[in-house]
């Protein structure tokens, strides 16, 4: 890295940080300012104190930072580097650059990395950071909302080294409770399959495991006695993430999509969510190439005009992305062309307008 590298990064580091941390505290103030009515009433009705739903909401919110983190930081980025270019423009610092031999392009390319850096830091914590509050905010949640805590016709399934199949009539998360438990599991040989079947199970924190009533194994034509499951894997948290009913799989990592469009072919929005996972991030760059040529400029005035181009450009991407998620999610179209249209689309227009622009 040269000085004008470390020179212009640190602008654009600075603003970038400024805008990250300013669009996670609005999101998350908007958020809690829509619901808290709804958490007042949920409190009341459970004889919760105020000072008991605090403790509730600040590890909630805590948990959904690395969820918005994955959603503001494309529009963060751009942000920031508006700012700083235009910081540059107004020190009078561009045309001296360009004077001594830079090119425009190469002045811009520690926002280009920036870009680069933070597709790269989204994929990571999709991948590593966000499924491990997946499950745990999508419980709080289920804790929160007002109506029907219990999750009806409960499926997981497990691939590995043999094949398992659990279901569950009714699971409600508040008092962690199953009804109508089943779980079956196959081998290569017949005397591997084995049934275990229980009335109700309740969640034992103890022995991390649950508890059967009238709990029966079968293997072949025997049937004895069983008293707990022998599934700690499956706590009441990874229940709620993972049944099919519940499962969001935006809160999914990269690998557990794959995973589960082998065992879930009929979601298309479980494919959508994993091609998602991968254009999503590279936003960090494409919106940098369309709105960077607009925020250079050498003439006097024209200043409000070009910047509002550019929010429109985020914008126009932002609705192009929505509206592709929405046909995608629902097999209107095919999930993984949805999935890439705003990349494809946008991006080529964003090469052609930052390969053009002016030194």
């Amino acid at each position: 890295m040269t000085m004008l590298d470390r020179y212009v990064g640190r602008i654009v580091l600075g603003a970038f940080l400024a805008a990250l941390t300013f669009f996670m505290f609005l999101l998350v103030l908007a958020d809690l300012l829509a619901r808290i009515s709804k958490y007042a009433d949920r409190a009341e009705e459970l004889g919760i104190s105020g000072l008991e739903l605090a403790m509730l909401l600040v590890p909630y919110y805590l948990k959904l930072l690395p969820v918005l983190f994955t959603t503001v930081t494309p529009f963060a980025t751009v942000i920031a580097c508006m700012f700083a270019v235009s910081r540059l423009q107004h020190a009078n610092e561009i045309v001296p650059m360009l004077f001594v031999g830079r090119s425009i392009h190469r002045v811009l390319r520690p926002m280009l990395a920036l870009g680069v850096v933070a597709a790269l830091a989204m994929a990571a914590c999709w991948e590593w950071v966000v499924p491990q509050f997946g499950a745990s905010l999508a419980t709080t949640e289920k804790f929160l909302r007002k109506g029907d805590d219990v999750e009806r016709f409960l499926v997981h399934e497990v691939h590995l080294t043999e094949n398992q199949h659990f279901y569950a009539r009714e699971f409600n998360p508040l008092n962690r409770t199953l009804a109508g438990v089943h779980l079956l599991v196959q081998g290569a040989l017949a005397e591997d399959v084995s049934l275990t079947t229980a009335t109700t199970a309740s969640w034992d924190e103890q022995r991390l495991d649950w508890r059967l009533v009238d709990g029966k194994l079968g293997r072949k034509r025997e049937e004895s006695p069983q008293e707990w499951l022998g599934r700690p894997d499956l706590t009441p948290e990874v229940l709620v993430q993972q049944s099919r009913d519940t499962i969001d799989p935006e809160m999914l990592s990269y690998s557990e999509l794959a995973r589960m469009m082998v065992t879930r072919a009929n979601r298309p929005d479980v494919r959508f969510a994993f091609h998602h996972h991968i254009t999503y991030p590279l936003a960090n760059v494409l919106l940098l190439l369309l709105v960077l040529p607009f925020a250079i400029h050498y003439e006097r005035g024209g200043r409000i005009g070009r910047v509002l181009i550019a929010i429109g450009l985020c914008a126009g991407y932002l609705f192009l992305d929505l509206t592709c998620q929405s046909l995608g999610q629902r097999s209107f179209f095919h999930p993984v062309v949805m999935a890439w249209v705003p990349t494809i689309v946008l991006g080529s227009f964003g090469i052609v307008l930052f390969t053009g622009t002016r030194t």
